[in-house]
């Protein structure tokens, strides 16, 4: 049996440093306290919005309150729960016990009635520990109590430092970036658990269908891990309305289980066909025929080759995506966590934002490589509502310095964040591709940066990170960097000249004089795809006053506007515009200006880059939502999850046929 510890009530402390550790004061023998007496907690979730819960941390949403909740950085913080002496007694009778966590952010110990059972550090892995040798030291008649203590994070960078320098993978956006300021939460995401080693001995590695081109085939693949003490055990494979001819017996170590299927209903992206997931099932039974374990997963079929688009030159990669024989436009947005406390995010979240770019039309999301990987909610929803989903390892740019590390312990650890990350989201629908970082160059100073050559396979990080994706997902596209090149922006002055392929940018009306010129730049645009473009709009009167708490807003150069959004203020090209009329009608008036003028650019761009498609392969803006209420920023949907202007106009383009394809005879996916 096992038991699911976000069920318990549990107690938050915080402590100085490493004194939970001290049991007496060397100075006064008496017990130390904690600086911040226990309260109630829960997990999964972060330490700050605890607090902020208790009333001890105001909300870091509105004015500058987020530089008050800094201090909570250089604490250490203890959740503790306890469990009866009569209920831990029966729980796990002669069983060996493992705690195990999806993702605990950042590093620290686990501990049993006081005492050290284990460590863990970085969230971007589960964490495992064997509880047996401990447990076994507590009294029977003895409550057991379980600690989590969480120490301070590591001082990581933000959206500006130096990528090859990185040694702790934390989420980096947590540190502050152009639309965000800084919150560095700590605490648990997902399940947290305490678990037999009965039920441990078999565990599902892995899923994945596949379809071949001719969609009159598939399969489904399930890799499982067994261990010898569990022995003797079979297990059968069944999807949709197929199943094993007979039960397969199982080894000790890696099995993998095998099942095809004649014409098996297939998953479209949004706008292509339905949303069809199958139930997959593996059935484990022991030596009497009877169950002892049952695996299920939605899955669904598509097949995917990438073919080059049309014009394009010979050494620019595939860009035009086909899906089921169907050449799609990708159009969609950039996806960035929900919450700066990305721990207490929640399902109806996913729900209503997932389906907000459903309804825009979107049929791709980007996962942005400044974060971590998206919860099995959000590959649910994607998979429910038809929308690719292009998936980033944990690296991203830093401006200063954009290549990846190298050094070999970094290296390895990213390999096998990734292979988590495979092992863990493969099965879904949705997936399209893996990425090894967001705008990953070899430019190092910032003037160089729009001329900069993205990384590529010469890179040892990125090669590692492609050899994990060979052995793990060898059918999935593998992507070093977005983009990816050869030349990072496409310049006006080189349209023509077949360098731009793969390409970010722009963000800004900042190198174009005149809407005139925004608007020739995307007709004379000759890329193959689209990855990153936006426009800043100022947030709407309502929600710009609400999060102000009284601070001035006019001109758009005032500290509120500088606390996280400085970036996009637009204030040397707007405000004289402006400067005739009183401050509260000037705020209006700029305002409605940057909403109307974000919504007409992006929709112009979107509309040139489809119309020019199979030539240009697809169209995704920077950013799709909010989650902090920035005065201004690129976002179309804010922070209180209302659409932008710019998500009208975008929907609607993305909600236009794309023009007719003709399907080639070969196919020249990766």
């Amino acid at each position: 049996m096992s038991l699911d510890l976000t069920t318990l009530p549990w107690q938050l402390s915080g402590w100085r440093p490493y004194a939970w550790k001290h049991a007496r004061s060397v100075e006064t023998t008496f017990w130390l306290e904690a600086d911040i007496a226990a309260m109630p907690a829960r997990l999964p979730g972060s330490v700050q919005q605890i607090l902020r819960d208790q009333g001890m941390l105001r909300d870091w949403n509105v004015g500058f309150a987020s530089r008050e909740a800094e201090w909570v950085e250089h604490r250490h913080w203890v959740f503790t729960c306890t469990l009866p002496a009569s209920d831990s007694a029966k729980l796990f009778v002669g069983e060996r016990v493992h705690f195990h966590a999806d993702s605990l952010d950042y590093s620290g110990w686990i501990l049993v009635n006081g005492k050290i059972a284990g460590t863990f550090r970085g969230p971007h892995q589960p964490v495992s520990v064997d509880l047996t040798d401990v447990l076994a030291a507590v009294p029977a008649d003895t409550a057991l109590t379980l600690a989590l203590v969480f120490a301070t994070p590591p001082e990581a960078y933000g959206q500006i430092g130096y990528t090859s320098e990185t040694t702790d993978l934390k989420p980096r956006y947590n540190y502050s970036w152009d639309w965000c300021p800084r919150l560095v939460p700590l605490g648990a995401r997902g399940a947290l658990r305490l678990e037999t080693s009965r039920e441990r001995a078999i565990t599902l590695v892995s899923a994945a269908t596949t379809v071949v081109e001719d969609l009159l085939h598939g399969s489904a693949e399930v890799r499982l891990h067994v261990d010898a003490s569990a022995l003797p055990l079979s297990a059968e494979l069944s999807v949709a309305e197929a199943s094993s001819a007979a039960p397969v017996p199982l080894s000790a170590g890696a099995n993998t289980l095998r099942l095809a299927l004649a014409r098996p209903a297939l998953w479209w992206p949004r706008g292509e066909g339905e949303q069809t997931l199958h139930e997959l099932m593996v059935r484990v039974r022991d030596a009497s025929g009877a169950e002892v374990h049952r695996f299920t997963l939605a899955v669904g079929f598509k097949h995917v080759a990438w073919r080059h688009n049309p014009g394009a030159p010979g050494d620019a990669l595939p860009w035009l995506c086909v899906v089921n024989g169907r050449p799609i436009f990708l159009q969609g947005v950039n996806w960035t966590p929900i919450r700066l406390a990305y721990q207490d995010t929640t399902p109806a979240e996913y729900v209503r934002l997932v389906g907000l770019y459903r309804d825009m039309g979107c049929n791709i999301l980007r996962v942005w490589g400044g974060a971590f990987l998206e919860s099995p909610e959000f590959y649910a929803e994607c998979d429910r509502a038809g929308l690719l989903v292009w998936q980033e390892f944990p690296l991203s740019s830093s401006g200063l310095d954009n290549r990846p590390p190298h050094a070999p312990a970094v290296v390895t650890e990213l390999s096998e964040v990734a292979r988590h990350f495979i092992r863990a989201r493969r099965h879904h629908a949705s997936l399209l591709l893996w990425c090894g970082g967001n705008e990953l160059q070899d430019g190092l100073e910032h003037e160089k940066h729009f001329a900069s050559r993205p990384c590529d396979l010469s890179d040892p990080c990125l090669t590692a990170l492609s050899d994990v994706v060979a052995q793990e997902d060898p059918g999935r596209r593998f992507l070093p960097t977005s983009p990816s090149g050869p030349i990072f922006y496409a310049k006006r002055e080189n349209f023509g000249k077949g360098v731009h392929h793969h390409v970010h940018g722009p963000w800004g009306f900042g190198d174009f004089p005149t809407y005139a010129d925004w608007a020739s730049y995307w007709e004379n645009d000759d890329s193959t795809l689209r990855s990153e473009t936006g426009l800043a709009s100022a947030n709407s009167l309502d929600l710009l006053r609400r999060h102000a708490a009284g601070a001035t807003l006019w001109p758009p150069t005032t500290p509120i506007w500088k606390h996280s959004a400085s970036w996009w203020t637009q204030d040397a090209r707007l405000t004289h515009r402006f400067a005739h009329l009183p401050p509260d009608e000037a705020l209006a008036a700029y305002v409605e200006h940057t909403r109307r003028e974000q919504a007409e650019g992006l929709a112009h761009a979107a509309r040139c880059s489809k119309n020019r498609f199979p030539r240009c392969g697809g169209f995704l803006v920077w950013m799709g939502h909010d989650c902090f209420p920035c005065p201004a920023n690129t976002s179309i949907i804010d922070f209180d999850h209302r659409p932008k202007p710019a998500w009208h106009a975008l929907r609607e383009v993305f909600l236009e046929p794309a023009p007719a394809v003709a399907v080639a005879t070969a196919s020249l996916g990766v």
